[in-house]
């Protein structure tokens, strides 16, 4: 009988009991879940799935509770990570049925799911029997995968032709790239992603508090790297790459016009996929890339790398029905209708 246990996890806690589940990614990690908390008005809320009292899943969601009144959102996007099963009854099924009677049953709340993984996902007449329900509008997450287990010399002829010109061009070109975890590095690249920030008329969740935050609130093993391009100490671009589990994540990258003009941004994706094979991850997601809501020169740019594509299933969602989440959901549909990348709360073809 799988059931739920909820508590405070510390770090070192909930990093260990991530370890060994499919579909890890960067949005159920406890440093994301703590700077979300320390930036905003959401709440992190972590839990572990127990069945005969053996740990076969965990989930942390983001919590957005209404003033004065019941009710409220709770965001679980990504997750539920669970173990891998034996040939036993699925696990997806009960799971989901025991996060609705936490949230929607007991405590009235809103509650919608971004799964992580298109792996046991249910027909429709099973996700109704666990008491949720297709969100029709809001499409899967799809990014793509880069395997970086083969030799540099298979991963370098895997790029495209006129991706892997334009890393040589640059490459001949005398450019500086610095890479690392340190202060410097990282205050630089905030500084000059503030100030792309303030130059675009777009609006993005992925500000430059939470990156701070999620610096600051990572382990010294998971810290964000921070990869720079420089010519005569001028600063020309500059990328960020999350990492946890055996994967490395593009987080945000700022190439200004000088940097483009002489392939900065090919050149730096390049270091960082051979130093994060050079220090044994396995895998660099490239951090969102949809055919239709992705703008097109980031889409192109993402595909020289001849990444593997995928996309998660559609959100899911359940609620009792009660006027004060009939609300929170109109606001939810409300605040979807940007389609830019936004890792906070569902919003269709948002990042994470």
């Amino acid at each position: 009988m799988v059931h739920l246990v909820v508590r405070d996890f510390s770090q070192e806690e909930w990093s260990a009991a991530l370890s060994g589940f499919e579909g890890l990614n960067l949005l159920q990690t406890w440093a994301y879940g703590e700077a979300k908390t320390r930036t905003g008005p959401w709440k992190a809320w972590r839990a572990v799935f127990l069945d005969d009292e053996r740990v076969v899943g965990t989930v942390q969601a983001l919590i957005r509770r209404l003033p004065l009144v019941p009710g409220g959102l709770v965001w679980v996007n990504r997750g539920p990570l669970l173990r891998p099963q034996d040939g036993g009854q699925p696990l997806l099924p009960a799971v989901l049925r025991e996060l609705r009677r936490h949230w929607v049953e007991a405590r009235h709340m809103y509650l919608r799911v971004a799964l992580p993984s298109g792996d046991g996902v249910m027909a429709p007449a099973v996700l109704a029997m666990a008491g949720y329900r297709p969100v029709l509008a809001a499409s899967g997450w799809a990014s793509a995968r880069l395997d970086l287990s083969g030799t540099f010399e298979t991963l370098r002829a895997g790029l495209q032709r006129k991706w892997r010109n334009c890393v040589s061009k640059a490459e001949r070109s005398g450019l500086e790239v610095r890479s690392g975890i340190d202060e410097p590095g990282f205050g630089a690249f905030l500084e000059a992603y503030e100030r792309m920030l303030a130059d675009r008329v777009f609006r993005t969740s992925v500000t430059p508090d939470l990156l701070f935050r999620l610096q600051d609130c990572s382990g010294p093993n998971d810290k964000m790297l921070v990869f720079s391009c420089l010519r005569e100490g001028q600063l020309l671009g500059a990328i960020l790459i999350a990492r946890y589990g055996d994967t490395g994540e593009y987080v945000a990258g700022v190439v200004g016009a000088e940097g483009r003009a002489v392939n900065a941004g090919h050149l730096l994706l390049w270091r960082a996929i051979a130093e994060l094979k050079a220090l044994g991850y396995r895998w660099l997601d490239l951090g969102g890339m949809d055919p239709v809501l992705t703008p097109p020169g980031i889409y192109h740019f993402k595909a020289g790398l001849s990444g593997t594509p995928y996309r998660l299933p559609g959100e899911i969602e359940a609620h009792d029905g009660n006027p004060f989440n009939r609300l929170v959901r109109q606001r939810v549909e409300r605040a979807r209708q940007p389609a830019f990348p936004n890792r906070d709360g569902p919003r269709e073809g948002e990042k994470p």
